[in-house]
């Protein structure tokens, strides 16, 4: 029994060797095997469906026009479509109301001299029904003016009625100073105002009129003019903005955004240099942005291959109202992409551009700089960067002899 039970003990020990010899020398079969054929592979046809996913920074095509005002009354709604010379807004200089209101305690001042002036001098004391009338009138002006200062009506019908009422006060003092028998009497009155008037004339509110067609935004981020011609967009710009995407609103000074292209815009946005996550420039996409309903299309017009990362842009074309103050959006880009396909770690990076190895006809391998189109991340869609070479099904292609070394 003793015997048997060694002999048992015996068999298994052999059994494991024998084992442990097979696995060691499959392994080094197939290292061998790698080292001698380069681990080559063919080209072969596949469609892969691909999702990129990332933050992008939003490109329209505007200009931002920049006034300084102590205070704008806007005319218009946010996003509204202007056209070349209309109204956009009226500013007010430092002071001005200041100034406005001055003027008219100085009117006013006046015409209580003179109306006392002219009921001394009229039978019975009685102000001319001419007189009254402009009292009428400047009181109807003044109801619409303080109308439009608490937003009952529109806020342009406040700078029309500020320009009647003025020349109402004026009429009406002109007429009260002709009916004296000595103008001379409120010279210096009329001269102190007279002064004001100059100066107010001088500094007076003034209509913003549109120098553009499209629509007004009142919203600036400081990067309109960094973002206005796209070919010169960079990898850390496009980071900058991306990390810092705040919208604000100047308080001193009067911004405003004619976005003078309202069908065309575009995203731009920035993978790792390493990543298999690649798009083609030329070819349309179908992507989604995170709080905007609906899906859109766009297509790359843009790749930048940088060793910090690789910068694409993508030019949509669609309604721009639903981004027209947003400059950092989340987006989801699908792709069914349909061509030649390798294995990820057939695949290398230098500087951002990936490239294969590829046998030439004299036996060699020699690096190509390839597009990926899309990837599943296990294999990868590609094309010759290099339009005069041709990548075609059943071409012998092998890992990179730096993978083989690791």
């Amino acid at each position: 029994m003793e015997r048997t039970m060694k002999a048992n003990k015996r068999f298994y020990l052999l059994l494991l060797i024998g084992i442990v010899l097979l696995v060691a020398f499959v392994v080094g079969a197939v290292y061998l095997l790698r080292r001698v054929t380069g681990n080559v592979r063919r080209l072969d046809m596949m469609t892969i469906y691909s999702e990129v996913e990332s933050e992008a920074v939003v490109v329209r095509n505007e200009r931002l026009i920049t006034e300084t005002a102590s205070e704008s009354r806007i005319l218009l709604s946010e996003g509204a479509l202007v056209q070349e010379g209309d109204a956009i807004a009226v500013l007010y200089p430092y002071s001005y109301e200041n100034t406005l209101a001055g003027i008219c305690a100085k009117e006013m001042e006046i015409y209580t001299h003179l109306e006392s002036l002219i009921r001394t001098a009229t039978e019975g004391g009685v102000l001319p029904d001419a007189i009254e009338q402009y009292n009428r009138n400047i009181e109807e002006v003044g109801a619409r003016m303080r109308e439009a200062s608490v937003g009952k009506t529109k806020l342009n019908t406040y700078a029309a009625s500020e320009t009647q009422l003025i020349r109402l006060l004026e009429g009406r003092r002109n007429l009260m100073v002709s009916m004296l028998p000595d103008p001379s009497m409120v010279a210096n009155e009329l001269a102190e105002l007279d002064a004001m008037r100059s100066n107010f004339e001088t500094n007076s509110a003034r209509t913003v009129l549109s120098e553009y067609n499209g629509y007004v935004s009142f919203y600036s981020d400081d990067n309109e003019e960094n973002l206005r011609d796209v070919s010169q967009l960079t990898v850390p710009l496009v980071k900058r903005i991306l990390n810092s995407p705040s919208i604000s609103m100047d308080n001193e000074n009067f911004y405003y955004r004619i976005v003078t292209d309202r069908t065309v815009w575009y995203l731009a946005f920035v993978v790792n240099s390493t990543s298999e996550q690649r798009l083609m420039p030329g070819l349309k996409y179908s992507f989604t942005i995170k709080g905007v309903p609906g899906a859109y299309q766009g297509s790359i017009i843009t790749e930048k291959d940088t060793s910090s990362g690789v910068l694409y842009v993508m030019q949509v074309n669609a309604d721009v109202r639903p981004l027209l103050t947003t400059r950092v959006v989340e987006i989801s880009i699908q792709n069914n992409a349909t061509g030649l396909y390798v294995p990820l770690d057939y695949v290398q990076y230098k500087d951002g551009v990936p490239y294969i190895y590829v046998k030439a006809t004299d036996g060699s391998y020699q690096s190509i700089a390839v597009y990926i189109a899309g990837s599943d991340g296990e294999n990868a869609i590609v094309s010759a960067r290099d339009s005069t070479i041709t990548l075609f099904a059943g071409l012998k292609v092998r890992i990179p002899p730096e993978e083989e070394d690791d």
